[in-house]
């Protein structure tokens, strides 16, 4: 129901999805453009340094080639040491740049990377080789040329138009100034030769119009704050001078004598150069500036994109969640109930019927589901609460029924066990009067019957949750108990007793433990052949507690069948027509239950069970004296087998007949004293 609700306004979602997938990559992408502009920005900074640095080692080494490549030389080795810093920081940018998301040129960046060498190439040839001022200026322009190109990275790429325009009159302005500084060599170098030819003057005259051009570019182009501050800043005496020194070598050309100073002519262009490059400075601050207010519009679209795409899907979703979950929700509270009651509720009152006696069972209310609306959720949910209703009603029947037949059970097994006692003390009398062998025989054989039925009653109360009557008050010897297990089976001379301890059990446990092992004994000597023993060990345990160890040489059992004997053995079944079949499971898992006894099936071998019966510590204790049934004390051979009983104080030795009938009416004698008590 849920899946089919929400295929309704999967649709729109959808929708709402894309189109706002789309709007935010388009902000995303923008500001991504914007953040590489600012890459490229800082890259062009550091250039520009670059530039001047590099023009200023132009300029110098046109003075020194001019003088013949003589004189001082710190002031160019110097500058040649602000060329190698900068040339550092623009490759420390662009490597930077590499690894961002950038997307810059390659070859572009290559070239930045390769100045370094071509700088240091260009200084070797000049000191090495006897080339001209002017060829060494025209080396240099070429240079600074490329690497003005590979600088050239913002305006092809650059969408928003006043950080373009603000872009391209920084452009404009860093090639005005590369003319100016073109022009502070070429007149220096022809002051410092003392000659200017016209082919020189021309190249001059040239790059003072190219400079004119390029200023009038910028101030036509620029903003109107940038084309104020170079009017303001590009301007004095230093500017007029320059001018005017420059005029005067024009005037002069072709003549030996130039009269102007060399050193006036650098010192009075660097001054102008200087003002100059402050303007180039505020003019890559702006850059900065326009760059960063775009990359906060471009942040604040994808913020403002994302929270009103992000708010529509919450809007819908909310929409959705509130139809859908009138519909779903009351399903789901009736799936939840229907759980509970399958289960927990609908077990727990079972389990509470079943561990109620016939006059202990109530009627028990039914909690109907919280649904109460009109609709057809509501119908169902009534119908499942008279579904519940019925279903315990029925399972209290049961309980009655149970109970009453448990009732049957305890009758008869109380009559029948009335019969058995009178039976076995007619037995005992005719016992005790008789001395011809094999007539004495015949009663034993009576007693061990009678005995068996008086187990079997016994079940019955096990099977209906009721404890026999028998009970002792008294600590009774462990192998006592084990010789009173053994004679409840038919079989009880194939069972021989080993490894017997003196320990004492619990007296309200007795009876219960008894009955416990004669089941096992039972099992071992049914399905076994008749004429192999069962041996029964005992040994106290370490931590407390005693372990009888059941052992037979029988058909065995598979390894499924073992693991369900044992699944039976820990957790009995209900009782019904198949606890019927195999009563001696249910009963030993019973008994065990009632004491904390664990009784565990194994096989050692091919063949045979062996059965574990773990003994708790509160049941078992160590005595130290040796205890042996009133009036009889018991005989063992060389291998620790029981072999008899004989009197106190005497050495006659009893025959097999007295011996098994003393035997027999000590268990009988004891066991109605318990009773009596």
């Amino acid at each position: 129901m849920r899946t089919q609700l929400l295929a309704v306004v999967l649709i729109p979602i959808i929708t709402v999805l894309v189109l706002g997938g789309l709007r935010i990559g388009s902000a995303v992408q923008n500001a991504q453009d914007i953040n590489n502009v600012r890459q490229l920005v800082r890259i062009v900074d550091k250039g520009t340094g670059l530039l001047e640095e590099l023009e200023d080692e132009r300029d110098l080494t046109a003075l020194y080639v001019a003088a013949g490549r003589t004189g001082d030389t710190s002031r160019l080795d110097t500058q040649r040491s602000k060329v190698d810093a900068a040339l550092a920081r623009v490759r420390a940018e662009a490597v930077h740049v590499r690894r961002g998301t950038n997307s810059v040129p390659a070859t572009r960046l290559a070239v930045l990377d390769a100045a370094g060498g071509k700088v240091a190439s260009l200084r070797h040839t000049v000191a090495h080789s006897k080339m001209r001022w002017l060829s060494v200026v025209n080396a240099y322009t070429a240079l600074i040329a490329e690497l003005t190109d590979a600088l050239d990275l913002l305006t092809p790429d650059i969408a928003h138009q006043a950080l373009a325009a603000r872009a391209g009159a920084l452009e404009t302005f860093t090639q005005a100034m590369e003319v100016a500084s073109q022009q502070r060599a070429l007149l220096g170098g022809a002051l410092t030769e003392g000659h200017l030819d016209s082919n020189e003057a021309q190249v001059l005259t040239l790059a003072s119009r190219q400079q004119q051009a390029l200023i009038g570019e910028f101030q036509s182009g620029a903003p109107l704050a940038q084309r104020q501050f170079y009017d303001r800043t590009v301007s004095g005496r230093d500017v007029d001078r320059a001018e005017m020194l420059q005029k005067q070598a024009l005037t002069r050309q072709g003549t030996s004598r130039l009269r102007l100073d060399a050193g006036e002519w650098f010192d009075t262009m660097t001054r102008k150069l200087e003002l100059m490059r402050l303007v180039e400075k505020r003019l890559v601050g702006s850059v900065e500036d326009e760059s960063s207010r775009e990359q906060h519009q471009a942040e604040r679209s994808v913020f403002i994109a994302s929270l009103v795409v992000l708010l529509i899907l919450l809007l819908t979703l909310s929409v959705t969640h509130v139809v859908v979950q009138s519909i779903v929700g009351p399903l789901h509270t009736l799936r939840a109930s229907a759980l509970d009651i399958t289960e927990r509720r609908l077990p727990e009152v079972v389990r509470l019927l079943r561990g109620s006696s016939d006059a202990q069972l109530e009627a028990i209310k039914v909690e109907p589901t919280g649904i109460n609306s009109t609709e057809e959720i509501g119908g169902v949910a009534r119908a499942f609460d008279d579904v519940h209703r019925d279903s315990v009603r029925l399972a209290f029947e049961q309980a009655q029924l149970r109970g009453r037949i448990n009732a049957m059970f305890v009758n008869l097994s109380r009559r029948s066990q009335s019969l058995v006692e009178r039976q076995l003390e007619l037995i005992d009398h005719l016992e005790n009067g008789e001395q011809d062998p094999d007539l004495l025989a015949s009663l034993f054989t009576l007693d061990h019957l009678a005995t068996r039925m008086r187990r079997n009653g016994e079940n019955l109360l096990v099977l209906a949750g009721e404890e026999a009557g028998r009970r002792w008050s008294a600590p009774v010897r462990l192998v006592d108990v084990l010789r009173a297990a053994i004679s409840e089976v038919e079989q009880y001379q194939r069972v021989q007793l080993r490894g017997l301890v003196t320990a004492d059990v619990d007296g309200r446990a007795v009876n219960d433990i008894v009955h416990l092992i004669a089941e096992l004994l039972e099992n071992a000597t049914t399905f076994s052949s008749p004429d192999t023993e069962v041996l029964v060990t005992s040994r106290l345990l370490s931590g407390g507690g005693a372990k009888v160890e059941i052992q037979d040489t029988g058909i065995g059992m598979t390894a499924k069948d073992l693991e369900e004997a044992n699944e039976k053995l820990l957790n009995p079944p209900v009782v019904d027509v198949s606890v019927a079949r195999r009563m001696g499971m249910f009963v030993i898992g019973q008994l065990s239950g009632r004491h904390g006894i664990r009784v565990q099936l194994r096989r050692p071998s091919p063949r045979g069970i062996t059965a574990v019966v773990m003994l708790p510590q509160n049941l078992v204790r160590e005595h130290g004296d040796h205890m042996d049934p009133p009036g009889l004390s018991a005989r063992y051979n060389a291998e620790g087998r029981l072999t008899g009983w004989r009197n106190y104080g005497t050495t006659e030795q009893l025959d097999e007949s007295t011996l098994a009938k003393r035997a027999f009416r000590t268990r009988r004698h004891g066991a109605r004293l318990a009773s009596k008590e």
